[in-house]
């Protein structure tokens, strides 16, 4: 892996953003991009609490301008500061246009995209997922990895493997673009259902080739209410890999509404890859 995204807002910086970054720049001896999306219908507060705020309303405008500006510079400079103590290479792209289409453009030429699992781009409180997160995560072309609040160190993986092509492409894209974490132990998680079953013998032998030492566990019941209850008893020092979030091929097993509720869940980085 050569080149790293790492999202964030000037205007609400993401410090597990900067962790993880950080962290796989030296890893991986990549280049972390640092994405400053500083879309130009995004500001800090809106037009109506300046009037009830001042009696000049277009001072108050440009003011907020400055403010704002001065905030998106201090980010900058906070992420460049952290490369260069920790002696990364890194880059600095400020998208001033519409937030998430540049950076869909981005992710087509980056090995993987970094992005806090809060991220609206937008002054308003959302709940996790956030518009913003969804369209990424539907829309990017490169894996994507979603970041809890908190930095931890990355102790064990959780694959959660449903049988379809998507969900064994995202643990593939996992293998290559992060060896270094290859090394670590391996769980992968399945719901007892034929989709999973018929492939039981292949699966176990692609994952022996990279985790021999890889445990299985076969879960009963419905997998929206299963898998997140197995893994709120695991560590939290887990990454869990999920192919399942694309707009038009779901997943038989895995629907759109899984990966809503782990990145709600806001406790482990999830590596989410598709092949559309």
């Amino acid at each position: 892996m050569k080149k790293i995204l790492a999202v964030f807002d000037g205007l609400k910086f993401s410090d597990s953003t900067l962790q993880y970054a950080v962290k796989m720049g030296i890893q991986h001896n990549a280049v972390i991009t640092g994405v400053f999306l500083e879309d130009p219908t995004y500001t800090s507060r809106g037009i109506y609490q300046l009037y009830s705020e001042k009696e000049y309303a277009l001072d108050s405008v440009k003011d907020l301008v400055r403010e704002d500006r001065k905030e998106r510079n201090a980010a900058v400079d906070r992420f460049e500061n952290a490369c260069k103590d920790a002696g990364i290479s890194y880059l600095v792209h400020r998208d001033r246009e519409m937030a998430a289409k540049d950076l869909v453009k981005e992710s087509r030429y980056a090995d993987l995209l970094l992005m806090d699992a809060s991220e609206s781009m937008t002054r308003y409180r959302e709940e996790s997922p956030t518009h913003f997160v969804r369209e990424i995560l539907a829309n990017a072309k490169c894996p994507v990895l979603v970041l809890p609040k908190h930095y931890t160190d990355i102790k064990r993986v959780f694959w959660l493997f449903d049988g379809t092509p998507v969900s064994i492409y995202a643990f593939k894209m996992f293998g290559y673009l992060l060896p270094v974490l290859n090394g670590l132990p391996l769980d992968v998680i399945s719901v007892d259902l034929p989709e999973t079953a018929m492939y039981n013998d292949m699966v176990k032998e692609l994952v022996s080739l990279h985790t021999p030492q890889a445990q299985y566990h076969l879960l009963k019941g419905q997998p929206e209410l299963e898998i997140p209850l197995f893994l709120r008893k695991q560590q939290k020092e887990s990454m869990v890999i999920m192919g399942a979030y694309q707009r038009n091929a779901l997943s038989m097993v895995f629907k759109a509404s899984m990966a809503d509720i782990l990145v709600r869940e806001h406790q482990w980085p999830l590596f989410i890859a598709h092949n559309k």
